[in-house]
């Protein structure tokens, strides 16, 4: 059975070493001629650590970032609204989050999957269509013919599109800017995640090495300067803590977008053909999440192919398994995003988050952390 991903990115690469540690041949196609190391940071939690240590790639990730040993939602000036220990902030095996550039993460596992010979570059996705039991694929120079196609192409998947499946997107109405600064934390912020509230703007940030940070905001459309820099960024947060009017100073390139998610889809497969990752679920930041949920459908996926006597049984056990966590998590980052940046909401969960016993906030931490089979 011939396996082709379509996209090369965290989801795409990781599934292809996924089916590969299960002895599933595959390959991955990516339009990018290179890749080279863009964007800025990504929180890489439990449930994700799990993944990559089941791939034997944990520790490689840790030396490329940095292990948080604290992840906090803080006032303005840094102080937290609920203190927690550690256990709050840990799955079962003891596995924090990894901070990490998204760059890195890519470049770790493509250069495992370039070691197996298991993904091909230049390869810019068309379309696709089912010709004798068997799918064309269509790319901009060249056609191959494959039994199963993963679409792991992204929140614009050119997947969905050719299957015929709607492409509606949720405006947020707030804007991201995510960036690296080239910045030395003090010693008591090394090693732990920071978001910080506002009204109606957040600002979040973490060590990634002993000399970089990765930072992002989010503001209201309404708050928000017709063109992002660093003068207009420090203006709109000169009232929170001074590290944050530092990091802003620090940072070079900084990546600027309107938060969306992808309405559910009814279905995310057809006969031959399965959505990964951000392809099928996007969802926005406000969780974490969604590079996490890329690479648990990497390790499902490869699970449900292995256990499974056709493609079509695969797609469907898959559906079954993800569905109903990936739609917490799309729902309740989306929620939450709406929820903070007002001022009513923010209180409520300001409140909420005060008197929940840490007991039940570490319970519900290692329900979002849990993967089945690890």
């Amino acid at each position: 059975m011939n396996i082709s991903i379509i996209g090369g990115g965290i989801t795409g690469l990781t599934t292809a070493l996924a089916l590969h540690k299960l002895g599933i041949p595959s390959k991955v196609y990516e339009q990018a001629e290179t890749l080279n190391e863009i964007g800025a940071g990504v929180w890489l939690q439990p449930n994700a650590v799990q993944i990559l240590h089941w791939l034997g790639i944990k520790e490689e990730a840790i030396n490329e970032g940095c292990m948080l040993n604290k992840m906090e939602i803080t006032y303005p000036n840094l102080r937290p609204i609920k203190k927690i220990k550690k256990a709050v902030v840990e799955d079962k095996h003891g596995n924090q989050t990894i901070a990490i550039h998204r760059g890195k993460l890519q470049r770790i596992l493509y250069d495992r999957c370039e070691q197996l010979n298991l993904v091909a570059l230049g390869m810019p996705y068309l379309n696709q269509e089912v010709h004798e039991k068997k799918v064309q694929l269509h790319f901009d120079k060249k056609t191959i013919q494959t039994d199963v196609v993963l679409g792991a192409d992204g929140i614009n998947s050119r997947v969905r599109k050719a299957m015929g499946l709607p492409s509606e997107f949720r405006q947020s109405g707030q804007i991201c800017c995510r960036g690296i600064a080239n910045i030395t934390l003090p010693n008591h912020l090394k090693c732990e995640g920071k978001e910080v509230w506002g009204d109606k703007r957040r600002f979040g940030f973490s060590q990634l090495s002993d000399n970089s940070v990765y930072f992002f905001t989010v503001l209201n459309k309404e708050i928000c300067p017709q063109e992002l820099s660093k003068t207009s960024l420090s203006a709109l947060f000169k009232d929170f803590d001074p590290i944050i009017d530092k990091i802003i100073e620090a940072s070079g390139d900084m990546h600027t977008t309107e938060l969306i998610d992808l309405k559910r889809l009814d279905t995310w497969h057809d006969s031959h053909t399965c959505l990964l990752g951000d392809a099928a679920h996007a969802t926005t930041p406000n969780m974490g999440q969604g590079a996490c949920q890329g690479i648990e459908d990497a390790f499902y996926m490869s699970h449900c192919l292995n256990e499974s006597n056709t493609p079509q049984d695969a797609f469907i056990k898959f559906e079954t398994q993800r569905r109903k966590k990936v739609d917490y998590v799309v729902n309740n980052s989306w929620n939450f995003g709406r929820m903070v940046h007002h001022r009513a909401g923010q209180i409520f969960l300001r409140g909420i988050m005060k008197i929940t016993p840490e007991k039940v906030m570490s319970k519900q931490m290692n329900s979002l952390y849990s993967v089945e089979g690890l």
